[in-house]
């Protein structure tokens, strides 16, 4: 009896050691935010884990434990058993692992359920990864999993035989009993909350907080609990005063500043929408020089705004917030369910209503993240996506790249009957970052492939605007130029709101005024009810967009990243863990009641995704 008792206390343990193996890795892999935090918070951080490491440990457990019941006469089935399990669950534990170091450097969060709608899209998925080193990956799943699969299979090896006989019955009643202790470590003791990340979270280092939970634990809470799509995790104060003090900070009028001409009206609209672009690569913002000398020379024709942050960071997110003027979510996208999608309100649909012809181009699969569903439903009249080129032209990992896809939508233009509403996505400036011209960035490290890629997007866009301009069309068209979120790169200066922030430039024959810049704090999510205002169009459904240019406008800007937001007002702002409840940044002088504005905001668009 003893023998099957120490055979699952060394299984047990083994898988707990595995897990603080692995987190050793996630620690060196990612180096540089290691080193950052100093070997006191690592160590912590490994601490911390270990609390998680062994609740799921004890899940992996469970199986073993209650079929051992039934090797009081006969192990050698229960050792055949052990081999294909043991072989199995350190496949799956393996490989998300892996998944996890590279997904966190893009994304910037551990490994969840939200992964499964990029594998719905294969092709596209393995594309965002492709600046990630595989072989090196590849090698060391392997070299992981021949360690684990190895280990494990010498614990049996040199346990299991040697069980000997005894009592069916107490066998069965034991070893029962001891699977309804392993309930105790599964939920991470005798507390009346069940294991959450919170049980390990105990920093206001963002990077120790992610270091500490267990993936495996983090993966499977999030596929059994994906979307909370019953109840508001985020609840912090009654329903009705959080709603109250979202609405108190919008104001829907109709005196605003108005920077169009409509004389000529209908006015044309075209957005371009570049991958990644980022705040930090413009040097008019402070940004890395010479990245984006035609967007810089270009501010010099239009309105630049300075202090707009994007909502989301994943692209997915970030049409939702600029087509539909919509929040993006902490732990999920509304992009996933069509049944919420169809009730948002819509750019295109309000501009197809009046009489606009409505398209939207990509030189990629637009089924990607499920995209394509929304832009259906939000009503453009065409979509062009990377069935429309030739099979030369798909010359990127994501399909066609922006100068093919530029040229295409400027001859197109000329084609379309006037008014247009037309969106277009630029793609090269994705991961992994590669470009159809000579390197103009020198460096093969991410940031500087990163860098060239931004260098030549730039010099795509700025050679459609110049052409641009000498069409008809130029003279009674206004051009939007905007990020779909921000990027981590480069990595200095490192915080959250420089993640988010991200560049807007209006351009075209319509502008009142040009060569001027507006610093109004701003989101993305205000694009939707500045146009439709300035255009003179009813705004009304965009209940939360905040139109940039209104009279007596509260100026804030939320955004949101995995089970955390950023709240800004112009005199500061701060950065909120949700797991933790700890403030993680924080600048400038926000009085202390700006954290439950953004707790409130947070609350408030939540509970709205959840009723749609």
């Amino acid at each position: 009896m003893l023998k099957r008792i120490r055979f699952l206390a060394l299984y047990g343990l083994s898988w707990i050691l595995f897990f603080q193996l692995f987190r050793i890795i996630f620690f060196i892999y990612h180096f540089k935010k290691s080193l950052d935090l100093g070997g006191a918070l690592l160590v912590q951080s490994a601490l911390h884990g270990l609390r998680m490491d062994i609740s799921f440990s004890g899940y992996i457990l469970m199986i073993p434990t209650l079929l051992i019941a039934a090797s009081s006469i006969k192990w050698k089935w229960y050792q055949n058993f052990l081999h294909w399990y043991s072989a199995i669950v350190a496949f799956f534990m393996v490989l998300l692992t892996i998944f996890d170091l590279e997904l966190f450097r893009a994304w910037g969060f551990r490994i969840d359920a939200t992964s499964l709608i990029y594998l719905k899209t294969p092709k596209e998925a393995f594309a965002s990864m492709g600046a990630a080193p595989v072989f090196p990956l590849l090698v060391l799943l392997i070299l992981l999993l021949v360690l684990v699969i190895k280990i494990l299979f010498t614990i049996q090896k040199r346990t299991i035989p040697y069980f000997s006989g005894s009592s069916p019955v107490f066998t069965a009643l034991l070893f029962i009993f001891l699977a309804a202790v392993l309930v105790i470590p599964i939920r991470g003791g005798f507390q009346l909350a069940p294991m959450n990340e919170s049980a390990v979270y105990f920093s206001n280092k963002s990077f120790a907080n992610y270091a500490a939970v267990n993936v495996p634990w983090n993966y499977s809470r999030s596929l059994l609990n994906e979307g909370f799509d019953k109840h508001n995790p985020f609840n912090y104060f009654p329903e009705d005063k959080a709603k109250a003090t979202v609405t108190s900070l919008y104001h829907h009028g109709i005196e605003h500043e108005q920077l169009i001409d409509t004389t000529n009206a209908p006015v044309n609209l075209i957005i371009i929408i570049w991958e990644s672009f980022t705040a930090k690569i413009v040097e008019k913002l402070n940004g890395v020089p010479g990245i984006t000398p035609q967007f810089d020379a270009l501010t010099k024709e239009g309105i630049l705004f300075t202090n707009m942050y994007a909502s989301g960071n994943r692209s997915d997110k970030g049409m939702v917030a600029i087509l539909s003027g919509y929040p993006a979510q902490p732990t999920t996208s509304i992009i996933k369910i069509p049944n919420k999608t169809v009730s948002l309100p819509s750019l295109p649909r309000e501009f197809r209503d009046f009489g606009y012809n409505t398209s939207f181009y990509y030189g990629g699969e637009t089924e990607f993240a499920n995209m394509k569903t929304y832009f259906l439903q939000q009503g453009f009249n065409t979509i062009v996506d990377k069935n429309a080129f030739n099979g030369a032209d798909m010359n990127s990992k994501w399909g066609a790249h922006d100068h093919v896809v530029l040229n295409k939508f400027l001859t197109d233009l000329d084609q379309k009957k006037q008014p247009f509403f037309t969106t277009l996505f630029t793609l090269s400036s994705h991961e992994p970052f590669e470009v159809p011209v000579k390197t103009v960035i020198p460096g093969n490290d991410q940031e500087h492939l990163f860098l060239n890629a931004h260098r030549y997007s730039d010099a795509s866009i700025g050679e459609f605007i110049k052409n641009a301009k000498t069409k008809p069309w130029w003279k009674n068209t206004l051009i939007v130029i905007l990020a779909d979120h921000g990027h981590p790169l480069p990595e200095k200066p490192a915080s959250k709101p420089n993640e988010f922030h991200i560049p807007m430039l209006w351009l075209g024959g319509v502008l009142k005024k040009k060569n001027i810049t507006i610093d109004s704090l701003c989101s993305q999510t205000d694009l939707a009810a500045t146009l439709l205002n300035q255009l003179n169009l009813p705004s009304k459904t965009f209940n939360w967009s905040n139109d940039i240019f209104m009279t007596n406008r509260t100026s804030f800007a939320y955004f949101a990243f995995m089970n955390g937001f950023g709240w800004m007002r112009p005199n500061g702002f701060i950065v909120r863990d949700n797991i933790g409840g700890n403030i993680t940044e924080k600048s400038g002088n926000l009085k202390p009641e700006e954290v439950d504005y953004g707790k409130s905001y947070l609350q408030a668009s939540f509970g709205d995704y959840l009723k749609r």
